[in-house]
């Protein structure tokens, strides 16, 4: 009898050791599978049978996406993937992604859900921009750069209504230019990040005299938040003065968040920060104040922190 009982237990230890992934509840699988890079979780778990299938393309895997980090994916894996994602994603970042082709990054526009698209870092043309606003109509976040060989006048009618649409713009400034910022007239959200040489390859000088004349100027009446993060260069500083000029006619009623940050001892002098800081500061609702040390003195700074 004592042997009999010592079986069934044995037994029943076997049995409880045997459990596998097909044994776990959907919710436990799916809390796995999302730390599983999504060309794998599409193109190899999705395969191993039918319940992977139908968790791998469960909506909460796919809405949210991140592809910079896929560096064995070529072309045709990342069409492939972008094909599969559909109108699942909402969110999609391919930051970082150099190696893609054109023609891949205009793949993105099947995926015309998306609200939220990173691509900084691509080689992302501005006819390819162009199509991808013009079918990404619901919009309402964007993350690119402004290369030299970027040209705002090739934007289509469709592709400018897009843009109009926009609460929040991140631009990586690698040459001199307003990018996109004329065209979005709602934007909240505006982080500018400017990495421009002062001396191109060739050893030619860059300069910035060609924005002065520029009559699309960026107006911010939304704006509630404003970030501005600058390499080492005099013409990344003399940039960022045209895109501050609003600023000194003008300070948007919402703004609550102001961020300058300029590397070195003696960043280019912005005569109106002091004002800038106390009219902030009298509003009452400023969340973050940033800005190089000699922009404001010691009273300008008082006056702005007690409002």
């Amino acid at each position: 009898m004592e042997g009999q009982i010592l079986q069934d237990v044995l037994d029943a230890e076997t049995v409880s050791l045997s459990v596998g992934m097909s044994d776990l509840s959907d919710e436990i699988l799916l809390c796995i599978l999302r730390h599983v890079p999504v060309c794998d979780l599409l193109t190899n778990v999705a395969n191993v049978c039918q319940k992977l299938y139908t968790l791998c393309h469960d909506k909460t895997l796919l809405t949210n996406v991140t592809l910079s980090e896929e560096y064995l994916a070529d072309d045709r894996l990342f069409r492939h993937v972008l094909k599969k994602l559909g109108s699942n994603v909402q969110s999609l970042s391919l930051n970082g992604c150099y190696w893609l082709s054109g023609s891949t990054l205009e793949h993105l526009a099947r995926c015309r859900a998306v609200t939220h698209l990173d691509v900084t870092g691509c080689r992302l043309t501005s006819l390819c921009l162009s199509h991808l606003l013009s079918s990404l109509s619901f919009l309402r976040s964007l993350a690119f750069d402004v290369r030299p060989c970027f040209n705002s006048a090739v934007l289509s009618s469709e592709a400018v209504d897009s843009l109009s649409r926009l609460t929040e713009l991140r631009q990586t400034l690698l040459t001199p230019s307003y990018g996109v910022v004329p065209c979005c007239a709602q934007l909240r959200k505006l982080m500018l990040q400017f990495d421009i040489p002062d001396v191109t390859r060739e050893g030619v000088g860059v300069c910035c005299q060609l924005m002065v004349g520029q009559s699309s100027v960026p107006h911010y009446e939304q704006l509630e938040e404003f970030t501005a993060r600058l390499a080492p260069g005099e013409v990344n500083q003399t940039l960022l003065l045209l895109y501050l000029a609003v600023f000194s006619v003008h300070i948007p009623k919402h703004l609550r968040v102001f961020l300058v940050s300029i590397p070195g001892p003696n960043p280019v002098h912005w005569p109106a920060a002091s004002s800038l800081a106390q009219s902030l500061g009298q509003r009452g609702d400023l969340v973050a104040l940033q800005l190089p040390r000699s922009w404001l003195d010691s009273f300008s700074l008082k006056r702005a922190l007690e409002g």
